[in-house]
């Protein structure tokens, strides 16, 4: 069993930096939860904002949250586990589970699912839909790859959709019954997974009103698009919790723990991290080692860390993208270990309108802007085809982007710009919908070509 997590001291200057940190998130928009532990006991927990603004609920430790992309550390471990019992091999390929799997697909293995390097797409659906296993099987199966499996590295929610179909196909059992039944709730961990725990009554709501089954699941079950890639819910006390003993080796086995845990594949040529079986390794020359994961939708977002070699364990979780979790995680690591930092904060929505720059980021945000603001899907469709790069049209299927423009033109068609910061390779944005006044976070990256490589919104 997962020991309890209880209230721990800290010396008074680190609380203070911690509490005064938090204070500036919350002032600069921050809504959600924030967790600080040492060794599994936790020394700082706060909220802002309401987790319900309809039932002035406020956010908690016991706060059911979307993990968004963190599934797949659930997924990795899982695999991990069975590996390591030998009930799987690494060098399994998708052809011993799956029959008629394409030619190009059939020799892809475990291995490289669990460390995005099988070549797939990022999407082949869309999260919210009611997509059945052989839609998805087609989808995935059809999707042309990026690359000749095993001989690059792209992050890809099919590819760890697919690991979640392999465990029960080697259980028997559903990827949630095994997950929640044979690891989590023997572990004490009793409010992660699906629907087998999901309480409405403890889940957070998006900004709009809507829980996490509404805005993260479509109202329904997690589709295929979902299962083992995205949309776990879990609470921040048993985020601590479970990081404090797959981190520190006690929740699965010795074996399980060094599979999951090793810096399997770079994550692109010249990155700093690399991933391990669904999640992220990497080494601060001032913190150490560090394993994290991230993820989230337009509704929520989420973020684990664990800096092994200070004995920390941090969780944060937020129902807006303003000061989205990255950032807070990235600011109460800095106060934490008493390093100097400044917030990046968000556009005040009353902010004057700007003009980009005669730069080739402003070049990038204004041909992105113009096609925002078209109601043709003739223009949106050139966009996809013309001015994304290979590796983000590849994401999803030509429908998916056009989806995504569909959605983006009717919230945030006509927004004005109040906010721009530009570096090598990206340009921040903030845009401002005149109508609701609502203020949206924009992110473009591009390559030196000017072609989209890169896009998050919201």
């Amino acid at each position: 069993m997962i020991a309890p997590v209880a209230g721990a001291q800290t010396d008074a200057a680190q609380e203070a930096r911690l509490a005064a940190r938090f204070d500036e998130l919350a002032e600069a928009g921050f809504t959600g939860f924030a967790a600080i532990a040492h060794d599994g006991e936790i020394i700082f927990a706060r909220g802002a904002g309401l987790a319900d603004p309809e039932t002035n609920r406020p956010f908690t430790l016991d706060t059911q949250v979307d993990t968004g992309s963190i599934t797949k550390s659930f997924t990795g471990m899982a695999i991990a586990t069975l590996i390591d019992a030998g009930r799987l091999s690494p060098d399994a390929t998708l052809a011993d589970f799956f029959p008629g799997v394409p030619a190009d697909k059939a020799a892809i293995t475990v291995q490289q699912l669990a460390t995005h390097s099988a070549g797939f797409p990022g999407a082949v659906g869309d999260d919210l839909s009611e997509e059945s296993w052989d839609s998805f099987a087609t989808n995935a199966f059809n999707a042309d790859l990026q690359f000749e499996p095993g001989s690059d590295y792209a992050y890809s929610n099919v590819g760890f959709s697919l690991l979640a179909a392999i465990i029960e196909r080697v259980t028997g059992e559903s990827y949630e019954a095994y997950l929640v039944n044979d690891i989590l709730i023997p572990a004490g961990l009793t409010h992660t997974g699906y629907d087998l725990v999901y309480d409405d009554a403890l889940a957070a709501r998006s900004r709009h009103g809507e829980a996490v089954r509404q805005a993260s699941w479509g109202g329904h079950a997690p589709n295929w698009n979902l299962i083992g890639n995205g949309g776990l819910v879990s609470t921040p006390r048993e985020m601590i919790a479970w990081q404090h003993a797959y981190a520190g080796g006690t929740l699965v086995s010795p074996g399980a723990h060094a599979l999951a845990f090793t810096p399997h594949i770079r994550e692109g040529h010249g990155a700093p991290s690399f991933y391990g079986y669904g999640l992220v390794i990497e080494d601060d020359p001032q913190i150490g080692r560090i394993y994290w994961h991230n993820g989230g939708n337009q509704a929520f977002n989420s973020h684990w860390r664990v800096l092994a070699d200070q004995g920390y364990e941090l969780f944060a979780t937020t129902n807006q993208r303003g000061i989205d979790t990255d950032i807070a995680v990235e600011a109460l690591t800095a106060a934490l270990m008493d390093q100097d930092y400044t917030l990046r904060r968000p556009a005040s929505a009353d902010a004057p309108v700007l003009a980009l720059d005669d730069t080739l980021g402003g070049h990038v945000a204004a041909e992105f802007l113009a096609m925002l603001a078209s109601d043709d899907e003739n223009v949106w469709r050139d966009y996809v085809l013309n001015r994304m790069s290979d590796e983000l049209r590849a994401f999803a299927p030509i429908e998916g982007h056009l989806d995504m423009m569909r959605g983006m033109h009717q919230d945030f068609g006509q927004a004005e710009i109040i906010a721009i910061d530009e570096s090598d390779g990206r340009i921040r944005l903030s845009l401002r919908d005149p109508q609701s006044g609502d203020v949206v976070p924009v992110v473009i990256e591009y390559t030196e070509d000017g072609l989209v490589n890169g896009l998050l919104l919201g």
